[in-house]
């Protein structure tokens, strides 16, 4: 057997010496390849009360389990029914990855069912790969009126789809859910059930605060449906309690407003005054240890001065 000498030694380490900057170059190589992250589109299409479709596009990325937004990105929108089919134009997402266009409803193409395809694509980058959404729906309208009835004031939506010929059918047997737009999430008031003729009413809540002039915007909306997709209709009433009719505004004990809330107030002042009775504790054992040493100090000074 060959014995391995000085010599082999030195050889080996020149080969690994020589080697080591190509693995290094190669490992560096291939984590600068990484490849594009996946890329989720989705896409909804509602329907206003002034005969137009706003079309949302929403685009993000999954970092793990968190949801990231894309910004700056290109997304393009496609409509479709039948053999014809239309460019929506381009629009770019902005700081919550969202992209809108708004067609007129009269420029739809649809089929003979009357339903209209609506795609958004983005094309893709070298870091993030390509994704496409569609949404099929039909096109219709909510109108949203008010009138008075023995003294008692109602709340009207009046329902209409859209027939493949464009022509407007009375909109029935469905359920449209009343909003008040608030500051953070609309405020259900009711809900309307469209009879044969398309329409619907419900008493106006008259408990309703609306502006210095009484005036409140009333949104008629459905949502999710398997035909329609999202419909939107607002009205605007001055039926609302006036603003200023109201005592005058005092800061409430929220969590978001400059007066704490008294449960908060009570937490704190426990919790402040066990830890200022933490110190006080402290500062008196040391007082005690302190005339405890003092006085043990003098009672050895004394049995030393009998002894």
């Amino acid at each position: 057997m060959k014995k391995f000498t000085f010599a082999n030694l030195i050889w080996l380490i020149s080969f690994l010496l020589l080697i080591s900057p190509t693995i290094s170059a190669q490992e560096e190589s291939e984590a600068g390849e990484a490849e594009p992250a996946d890329t989720y589109l989705s896409l909804i299409a509602t329907y206003t009360s002034n005969d137009t479709v706003v079309l949302t596009a929403n685009l993000y990325i999954r970092n793990g389990r968190v949801r990231v937004d894309l910004q700056n990105a290109p997304v393009s929108f496609h409509v479709s029914g039948g053999d014809a089919a239309i460019e929506a134009g381009e629009s770019i997402t902005d700081s919550v990855g969202k992209a809108q266009v708004m067609i007129p409803v009269s420029l739809l193409p649809r089929d003979k069912d009357g339903m209209v395809t609506y795609t958004a694509d983005f094309e893709g980058t070298d870091k993030y790969l390509s994704a496409s959404e569609m949404f099929t729906s039909k096109p219709a309208r909510l109108e949203v009126s008010f009138y008075e009835e023995d003294s008692v004031k109602f709340i009207r939506v009046t329902g209409t789809q859209f027939a493949s010929n464009g022509e407007g059918e009375p909109l029935t047997d469905e359920t449209i859910s009343m909003f008040i737009p608030t500051l953070f999430r609309p405020m259900a008031i009711g809900e309307i059930w469209l009879e044969a003729d398309g329409t619907g009413s419900m008493e106006f809540p008259m408990t309703l605060i609306g502006d210095s002039l009484g005036q409140l915007m009333v949104v008629a909306r459905i949502d999710e449906h398997d035909t329609f997709g999202y419909v939107q209709g607002e009205g605007q009433s001055d039926w609302a309690i006036p603003k200023h009719l109201l005592g005058q505004d005092k800061p409430t004990r929220e969590l978001w407003t400059p007066v704490a809330p008294i449960w908060m107030m009570i937490t704190l002042l426990i919790l402040l005054a066990g830890v200022w009775g933490h110190y006080v504790y402290a500062i008196v054992e040391l007082v005690r240890i302190k005339k405890s040493a003092k006085k043990e100090l003098t009672q050895q000074k004394n049995w030393s001065d009998y002894s």
